[in-house]
């Protein structure tokens, strides 16, 4: 499930899921009712396993669809991992927020001339911004698109293209995706967590 949060600017998708539905809580449980805390440290575990997995798929297939780097992608984005356990399981939310991304960081060229031309997704053409030009502001140095807001020199206001929550929001299937990511993963960790744990290769 996902949800669409913000005000415009700092904008947050959630992606949440339910785990354990195979029976990796209740094992846990079960396996190591003999260790303090045993089956919380091994669920914990599992689950940031399962959580950190489902945001780098996340990560994945928005690069592959637009033009942005992965230091970028990090830049604009943070996210959050929660878990909430209750009488009717354990449900697993990411929280994926951030700002509108300056379009400068989506593939612009500026061409000798001056003439600004951007691509945002990898799949279109790159597109001349008519009225659009480059310019290094700030005592940072940041480089950004700008156009004019009238006809006269000034103000101005600098382009953005999407956030990566609004990225993540427009491919409908990728929420889906990173659920059934975490609910494998952890499937596949809690294991693994049980054994550390009875072996004594973890603490």
């Amino acid at each position: 499930m996902s949800e669409i949060t913000g005000d415009g600017i700092g904008i947050g998708l959630v992606v949440s899921d339910d785990v354990g539905g195979d029976g990796g809580i209740e094992r846990a449980v079960k396996a190591l009712a003999g260790i303090k805390n045993g089956a919380s440290k091994a669920i914990g575990s599992a689950l940031r396993r399962a959580t950190s997995s489902g945001a780098m798929l996340a990560q994945k297939e928005i690069l592959k669809s637009y033009v942005l780097g992965a230091s970028t992608f990090k830049s604009y984005t943070k996210d959050r991992r929660h878990y909430v356990t209750d009488a009717s399981g354990t449900t697993v939310s990411i929280e994926f927020a951030g700002i509108h991304i300056p379009l400068a960081k989506f593939g612009a060229r500026a061409s000798r001339d001056g003439r600004v031309s951007a691509k945002v997704k990898r799949e279109n053409a790159q597109k001349t911004l008519e009225h659009a030009f480059s310019r290094t502001v700030g005592k940072y140095g940041h480089v950004g698109i700008f156009e004019r807001v009238g006809e006269e020199r000034m103000p101005i206001r600098e382009l953005y293209g999407p956030s990566v929550p609004q990225m993540l929001s427009y491919n409908e299937d990728l929420s889906q995706e990173v659920g059934d990511r975490i609910r494998e993963k952890f499937e596949q960790r809690i294991d693994h967590e049980i054994l550390a744990l009875l072996n004594g290769w973890r603490a």
